[in-house]
């Protein structure tokens, strides 16, 4: 008698008005939460730029996603490496990000690409790394030297698919974060915030199911878990937000990946010449403009090949080193980043980082990849 008048409360009118208002305060609150990471930006400079030494400038905040007016830039923000160039277009660290830091890191002379044996027409099984004998005399940052401990720790040579199970490569991307936040890019940077926001919408459901199931908590257990589901799908994917500075780098970021996205041959071969191509391919990765990238260096080279290919250097191919190899490895079918980024993303979803893999698919449209 009791049980099934605890199970009428349980079902009663009340208990539908509890759960409705569970499941739409989570949504309120899911809502709250994106609202209040947002960016930041610099009231009254023009968007960009940064204050002068000692300039007080007041703050502003602006919607996540909202993009002023950019002026095109010819080259990258000063001191902005490829992977920090995508964690300021994004708020975070996707498998792209560490693919391009690594091809920097190659064709700033650090390390060399031999692709392994294979058929003919058919992509290489794996990538031969090996470490430079002589490396360059510049210094690294700390995520450049966690990838390459993680490459060449055991010795100067590895392969891509054995390096992608190096716990380094994991640690590569928490590093990358933190350098953006030692930067003061990022408003807020905590772990145990981060975790504990997304955390909360997986415990609801937990607790809601179970109290539908185990404990007949009816409707209760319904909104706990509808509620759950709700501030989990607004809040798991959030990007750290960035702050002014932040926001300046990536207008600048945005400024120079317009560039990339809408240059022609001759233009960049007028303006800069063939063998900027190497050093701006790893920022074309990151910005999702790889495709275009690839097609206007493919029309440079073909239009005028000599001479050009010492910008791939880091590429070891054999002596049969052609045009046509080099614009075979860059194209779709046959590609490295497909390579590299695959790598990447297949460690992030075996180690269940699924933050890390968040976007890859829009960076990479046409190219294997992740979510």
């Amino acid at each position: 008698m009791a049980t099934n008048f605890a199970r009428s409360v349980m079902m009663g009118p009340m208990t539908v008005i509890i759960a409705a208002f569970i499941a739409i305060a989570a949504a309120v609150a899911g809502f709250a939460v994106r609202f209040l990471r947002r960016d930041e930006t610099f009231e009254g400079l023009i968007p960009g730029l940064l204050p002068a030494p000692g300039q007080q400038v007041a703050r502003r905040h602006v919607r996540r996603g909202q993009q002023p007016p950019v002026a095109v830039r010819f080259n990258p923000p000063d001191g902005v490496r490829p992977g920090l160039a995508g964690v300021a277009i994004d708020g975070r660290v996707d498998p792209v990000e560490l693919s391009a830091t690594l091809i920097d890191l190659a064709q700033r002379g650090w390390l060399t690409l031999h692709p392994l044996a294979h058929s003919a027409g058919s992509k290489p099984y794996d990538w031969q790394l090996y470490a430079a004998p002589q490396p360059p005399n510049e210094p690294l940052s700390p995520t450049e030297e966690e990838l390459l401990a993680a490459a060449f720790g055991a010795g100067p040579a590895t392969t891509l698919s054995a390096f992608r199970r190096e716990p380094g490569v994991k640690s590569a991307s928490d590093t990358l974060l933190g350098e953006a936040a030692d930067r003061r890019w990022l408003r807020h940077l905590s772990s145990a915030s981060s975790w504990s926001i997304t955390s909360v919408g997986p415990t609801m459901i937990v607790i809601g199911l179970a109290a539908l199931f185990w404990f007949g908590a009816g409707f209760i257990g319904i909104g706990l878990a509808v509620g759950g589901a709700t501030f989990w799908g607004l809040t798991r994917k959030l990007p750290e937000p960035l702050s002014a500075e932040g926001y300046a780098v990536r207008v600048q970021c945005e400024g120079f990946k317009q560039y990339l996205a809408t240059a022609e041959a001759e233009q960049l071969k007028f303006e800069v010449g063939i063998d900027t191509f190497g050093r701006y391919l790893p920022y074309a990765m990151v910005f999702g403009v790889v495709d275009h990238w690839r097609t206007v260096f493919s029309e440079a080279l073909r239009a005028d090949p000599s001479g050009e290919l010492d910008t791939f250097d880091w590429l070891v191919l054999g002596d049969a080193l052609q045009t046509v190899m080099i614009l075979d490895l860059f194209s779709a079918d046959f590609g490295i980043f497909d390579s590299l980024t695959t790598e990447f993303a297949d460690f992030a979803d075996f180690s269940g980082l699924d933050g890390i893999t968040e976007g890859i698919g829009d960076v990479f449209d046409g190219f294997d990849g992740g979510d």
